[in-house]
C-alpha cells in the first residue's frame, strides 16, 4: 500500500476595498461649493463623491455630495450607508 501525499488545495484570499474612506478633511470642493458649518467629514466616497459628516455636537449626520453641495439629514450612520447605497444605485436622489 502506497500513501499519496495530497497537498491542499490553496486558496486566494480576496481583499476588497472599502467604499467609505474614514477622514478628517475632504479633497479640495469645487468652486462655490462649501462644508456646511457645524459638521466635520467622517467618511468620504470618492467615486461617488459623496461624503458623510458628522455634527460637531453628535447629534446627527448628514450626506453631502462634493460637486453640488446638497444634502440630506440621518440620524445615524446605518441610515447613512443604507441612504448612500440607494442614492448610488438610483432608488433616490437628494431632490427627493
Amino acid at each position: 500500500m502506497s500513501k499519496k501525499t495530497v497537498k491542499p488545495a490553496t486558496t486566494k484570499k480576496v481583499m476588497r476595498a472599502k467604499p467609505y474612506t474614514r477622514v478628517e478633511k475632504l479633497p479640495e470642493l469645487p468652486k462655490g461649493v462649501k462644508l456646511p458649518s457645524g459638521y466635520e467629514p467622517a467618511y468620504f466616497r470618492k467615486r461617488k463623491s459623496l461624503a458623510v459628516l458628522r455634527a460637531t455636537n453628535k447629534s446627527h449626520y448628514l450626506i453631502f455630495q462634493t460637486t453640488t453641495g446638497k444634502k440630506i439629514q440621518v440620524a445615524n450612520t446605518e441610515e447613512a450607508s443604507k441612504l448612500m447605497s440607494e442614492l448610488r444605485r438610483g432608488v433616490k436622489s437628494f431632490a427627493a
